[in-house]
């Protein structure tokens, strides 16, 4: 039982290494195929030949293209990795406050209805407070009368 379960481990590192090798292989294989599709874009252009072009615009695209896009994208950009890691960095160095107060502005910043609730909630208190203060003032104003001859 436990050799059998060693070996399934043995084999499943195995598989997992063979998966990340096949994703490199797929993400080299998409940048060739980024090569190939300018050079015949441009050679294309060149002749004047525009609907080969449509054609191969519109040939590769795919949902497996688009998963391989992104991460041939994100290999072949080494400032994104490093910010991300600046911006994880960063992010733990913050105190309690801070982080509540980030991820509040990034709820009300990222959802457009809660902007716009954001928005008419300030717009509403202000008018309430300076409803109050007008009134206040009235009572005041009445209260004390006019001092006339001060």
């Amino acid at each position: 039982n436990y050799q059998e379960i060693q070996k399934l481990n043995e084999k499943l590192g195995l598989v997992a290494a063979e998966l990340e090798k096949t994703k490199a292989d797929n993400v080299k294989l998409y940048g060739k195929i980024r090569y190939v599709q300018d050079y015949n874009s441009e050679k294309v252009i060149s002749r004047g030949s525009k609907k080969y072009g449509e054609d191969l615009e519109s040939g590769f695209s795919s949902d497996v293209e688009s998963k391989y896009k992104k991460m041939y994208e994100d290999d072949i950009n080494p400032f994104a990795a490093f910010s991300k890691k600046e911006r994880d960095q960063r992010y733990r160095e913050l105190g309690l406050r801070d982080k509540i107060t980030l991820s509040g502005g990034r709820l009300v910043l990222g959802n457009k209805h809660a902007r716009t609730f954001v928005f008419f909630y300030t717009i509403l208190l202000h008018i309430l407070v300076f409803t109050c203060l007008y009134r206040m003032s009235a009572l005041s104003y009445l209260s004390h009368g006019p001092e006339e001859g001060t």
